[in-house]
């Protein structure tokens, strides 16, 4: 079905990068039960037209040379502060970039390169003046600008041409959801990231040092996490708590962060039955915006409560990431909430400059009355390869196969291209199309055959280099412990922090309640009305939760959301979520 009346015409020089949901159409079901009612991928596309990939022509090498002329790509990136480059390497030049270059007889050229807080303004820059690079990464809002300006090139036929059967794989992990919210009237006009579903749930750190001090339980309700706050305040465990649970804000702002991270109330929402900021379709059918309903309402104000109490300080809604780590660092606070990879950041961070008795254990929590931990599961997709038009064949095929590189090379970490071995710091932010594939569920497989691993079922060399990572780590510090390990190699402590927080939940996959929106796409008329209706969500949870604001002004609140434009994207929300 197509899908130019579900979308409006955008002038290219009102683009500006928004802030919209991103994602694809799918229902509440697993993905393998979940239907994109409007979309094509773009194999079938292929499929219908010319009868497979290799139909009428020779079989093509995914990873050989794109020319035998050299084929120069220019590119628009972001630049992550956070990573840590070889000796006299950057972006631009390193071992990653130098290596695909060989392989692919390329020559990547950054027509800009820019931090990441930047990136979004540069590229809305260079979209609304129609000089952009040949290659860039765009959001939702401005790939649905780009196609209906006829700005960017068709990849239908050299994705489907050119991935590599390992690519595929990580495609067909979503079950359609990536590729079908890149396609647009049947034709796959961009290439969509794909992140890992894990980072949606949200597990509970807590100071298991203290816990064992003061003769404290695994926790598996809200009341035992509330209660160990309130012991660890009592207590005063180390004599510098001031606080129960560290919250802060995201660096946008936001306390509930829809894709995972760290510092935030996720959990308490979600063990209400409540799904801020994601559209649920309810059991009549009907969409409903998660952060507007009666379960809504109940969340806010037992979280009020907490911070009522003091078990959550006031002070939350001034403070960011930075401030959480001093104050857990400083044992102000002994709980946080957060991802799998906390175990990594801010735990092994933390631990490392602790004493040697510290130690922070990682929980699926709370639980709600059946023993479940309700997860509102994360859109597989949040940014878009775009490929300008009027580009050459050669540098869509190029840009197909650096994708394949860059998905293998995340796989084994780059084991086998590292100059100096696993000891060379590596990231995907070396990658020239600075952009991340990953299996939606390869976190699952990947701790599960560490595991295996460690049980004997399956051989060390059979992991992948990343799966070695975590094996060496986690293996390591149950021999030595952590303080050992990460005098000998902080990389190794990492991958122990990666490992641990992956097997927190794949251990208990059996408590997740995996739940995912109705859609996760962007509806029409979010473009214009979604920053004002998301300004005044934020700014009138915050207040409630501060105090500024009653819960029962809650009504008020959904009234007025309805009238600047609510009902008009809920409509269009059910629309694309293929709702009755």
């Amino acid at each position: 079905m197509k899908r130019r009346n579900q979308l409006v015409s955008l002038l290219l020089t009102a683009c500006m990068a928004g802030g919209c949901l991103a994602g694809c159409g799918g229902n509440t079901k697993a993905p393998e039960e979940s239907s994109v009612k409007n979309e094509t991928t773009a194999k079938e596309v292929q499929n219908e037209t010319t009868g497979g990939a290799a139909a009428g022509t020779e079989e093509v090498d995914p990873y050989g040379p794109v020319s035998s002329e050299k084929t120069v790509i220019h590119v628009g990136r972001a630049e992550s502060a956070n990573v840590t480059y070889p000796d006299g390497e950057d972006s631009h030049n390193n071992y990653i970039v130098k290596y695909l270059q060989d392989q692919l007889n390329t020559e990547y050229i950054y027509d800009f390169s820019v931090d990441d807080a930047s990136y979004p303004t540069k590229v809305a820059m260079a979209i609304a003046s129609g000089d952009m690079p040949d290659v860039m990464n765009v959001t939702y809002t401005q790939l649905v600008q780009l196609v209906n300006a006829g700005a960017v090139e068709d990849m239908t036929d050299a994705f489907a041409t050119y991935r590599s059967d390992a690519l595929k794989k990580c495609f067909d992990s979503t079950n359609g959801m990536s590729e079908g919210l890149a396609t647009f009237d049947g034709r796959l006009m961009a290439i969509p990231d794909i992140q890992p579903g894990m980072d949606s749930v949200p597990l509970v750190y807590i100071r298991g040092d203290w816990m064992e001090e003061l003769g404290l339980e695994e926790p598996k309700s809200l009341d035992d996490i509330v209660n160990i706050a309130r012991t660890f305040m009592e207590k005063n465990p180390g004599g510098n708590v001031t606080d129960g649970i560290a919250v802060g804000l995201s660096s946008d702002k936001k306390l509930v962060q829809k894709n995972g991270g760290t510092w935030h109330v996720n959990g308490l929402f979600t063990l209400f039955d409540a799904y801020p900021k994601m559209w649920i379709k309810q059991e009549d059918g009907s969409v409903v915006y998660g952060s507007i309903t009666e379960e809504a309402r109940t969340a806010l104000g037992e979280i009020r409560a907490l911070v009522e109490e003091g078990v959550i300080d006031p002070s939350f809604a001034v403070r960011d990431s930075e401030q959480c780590v001093e104050m857990i660092s400083n044992g102000q606070a002994g709980i946080f909430f957060g991802a799998w990879w906390s175990n990594q950041w801010p735990v092994v961070s933390m631990l490392e400059g602790a004493a040697d008795s510290v130690k922070w254990n990682s929980y699926v929590a709370p639980l709600n009355a059946e023993g479940k931990l309700n997860v509102p599961m994360k859109s597989p997709t949040t940014t878009y390869i775009v490929v300008k038009k009027g580009s050459s064949e050669e540098i869509k095929e190029a840009v197909v196969k650096t994708v394949n590189y860059q998905y293998d090379l995340d796989q084994s970490q780059a084991e086998n291209v590292r100059p100096n071995g696993m000891d060379s710091p590596f990231s995907w932010h070396y990658y020239p199309i600075n952009v991340l594939h990953c299996d939606y569920d390869a976190k699952e497989k990947q701790i599960q055959s560490v595991m295996d691993c460690i049980d004997g079922k399956v051989a060390y060399d059979d992991l992948s280099g990343d799966g070695k990572t975590w094996y060496n780590g986690y293996t390591a510090v149950q021999k030595d412990g952590f303080r050992k390990t990460v005098e000998k190699n902080i990389s190794t402590a990492n991958g122990w922090g990666w490992a641990n927080g992956a097997w927190t939940v794949q251990s208990q996959a059996d408590k997740l309640n995996l739940q995912y929106a109705a859609s996760y796409a962007d509806s029409p008329s979010m473009e214009s009305l979604w920053a004002t209706l998301e300004t005044q969500e934020d700014e009138f949870y915050l207040q409630v939760l501060t105090g500024n604001t009653s819960v029962d002004e809650f009504d008020k609140f959904v009234s007025q959301w309805k009238a600047l434009g609510g009902d008009t994207i809920t409509q269009e929300m059910t629309e694309l979520s293929g709702a009755n």
